[in-house]
């Protein structure tokens, strides 16, 4: 036992003195980031005005990286994104590549929240890329190129809700970001110096979700409840009585008819989504277009469904100065029904020297409903400066938003002040 327990001392001693050599190899990149705000929202429906300060945790992202070999790298990456809303957990990323000549390829997959056990573990970005100088050609899955451009903007006051009577004041949205959810397919990129094209080729099946094609036939729906007239949170205790969703059912559980539902039907998805950039001098300008369509894999008969959105944007720089101006729009029908929500945004942004900028900006959203149309007007200035040291930049942002429609209840106005100190390493 002394000799097992001499052997494991020394195979810990080893790994410790490993450990510094291992450490060595990897280099760190991440951010941190952490602001305090204070906002107002005024409601046009009740006409309350709630007021709320806080200081929140923004991003905290780390990310290890290692080389295996001269063609591998692979990395450890511990993501908490967007105040807890966005993703979180532990992920693993591994990159391959090749060159001959002036080809080369690329191969990349990330596995997240690797951390959770097998149920939780699913798929980020995963593609194998190929191409030259000119011509680039990625199958796989990853997310599509952003190319909307809203200047500054750290700080923009809140929406009201787009729909019938809210029961919270939540955001109504916007469209600014045109990209093709859960993207899986072939995209096909051709540089051609000032002009830059791409298509996006989606190619995809899904069972769920907002792209699944509801059946024409609505599925009828059962539902448990309480023999008896019962209350949400009251507890019986009746002797021997029968137990429901927690509760105790003095009259015992009894089944009735639903809400009868369009059930989702497995679904293919086809479509394209081309882009056209171009830099002519100090003029820049992009435009972004999809259209995808639906088909049942069964050949079932299904609700009507379509979905297709446009964005152009344009800015010019002159000196220490930068303005741009863009308009995005997306239309999504569903069983006849038709939701065309819009974005025109105009910004402008001014470097002061010393690493300082300062902006501003304004949005203009439709919720694009077909009735009680709401229309919310954004306005925003922001400033940001090095804090202290070029690592930390100290972000500004002041803002407001007067939402206008005829039904009071997607209504109202708000405003706010933001300050975020971001660390980048």
């Amino acid at each position: 036992m002394k000799k097992f327990k001499s052997l494991m001392l020394a195979a810990l001693a080893s790994a410790a003195l490993a450990a510094p050599s291992i450490a060595a190899d990897f280099t760190m990149t991440g951010e941190v980031n952490v602001g305090m705000r204070y906002a107002t929202e005024t409601p046009d429906i009740g006409d309350k005005t709630s007021t709320v300060q806080s200081t929140y945790i923004g991003d905290v992202n780390a990310k290890l990286t290692s080389a295996a070999s001269e063609t591998a790298t692979y990395a450890f990456e511990f993501q908490k994104d967007d105040e807890g809303t966005a993703d979180a957990g532990v992920n693993f990323e591994l990159i391959g590549t090749a060159t001959s000549g002036d080809n080369s390829i690329k191969a990349y997959g990330k596995l997240k929240d690797i951390t959770n056990g097998v149920a939780a573990l699913g798929y980020g970005d995963v593609y194998i890329q190929g191409g030259n100088k000119t011509l680039t050609i990625k199958a796989g899955k990853f997310g599509n190129s952003e190319n909307y451009a809203g200047g500054m903007g750290y700080y923009r006051a809140a929406t009201f809700p787009a729909g019938p009577a809210p029961t919270a004041l939540t955001d109504m949205g916007n469209v600014e970001h045109i990209t093709i959810s859960d993207f899986r397919g072939l995209q096909v990129n051709l540089d051609a110096g000032d002009l830059q094209f791409e298509l996006a080729l989606p190619w995809m099946s899904v069972k769920e979700g907002a792209y699944a094609l509801k059946s024409t036939t609505a599925t009828a729906t059962t539902k448990t409840t309480c023999s008896g007239a019962v209350t949400a949170n009251y507890t019986y205790d009746k002797a021997g009585a029968a137990t429901l969703d927690g509760y105790t059912c003095a009259g015992g559980p009894t089944t009735v008819a639903g809400t009868p539902v369009n059930e989702a039907v497995g679904t293919n998805v086809t479509g394209l989504r081309p882009v056209v950039k171009a830099q002519l001098g100090s003029v820049g300008l992009s435009a972004t277009f999809y259209t995808l369509n639906f088909s049942s894999q069964d050949g079932s008969d299904t609700l009507d469904k379509g979905e297709s959105a446009y964005q152009l944007m344009a800015s010019v720089a002159a000196g220490a100065a930068t303005a741009g101006i863009g308009y995005t729009q997306k239309d999504v029908m569903e069983d006849g029904d038709t939701l065309s929500p819009s974005t025109l945004n105009g910004y402008v942004k001014v470097a002061l020297g010393g690493a300082s900028n300062a902006g501003a900006s304004f949005v203009i959203l439709k919720d694009g409903t077909e009735t009680d149309e709401a229309t919310a007007t954004q306005i925003a200035a922001s400033y940001d400066t090095p804090f202290f040291v070029e690592n930390v930049t100290l972000k500004l942002g002041v803002g407001t938003t007067t939402q206008v429609s005829d039904n009071d209840a997607k209504s109202g106005s708000s405003s706010g002040i933001e300050a975020e100190w971001a660390y980048a390493f």
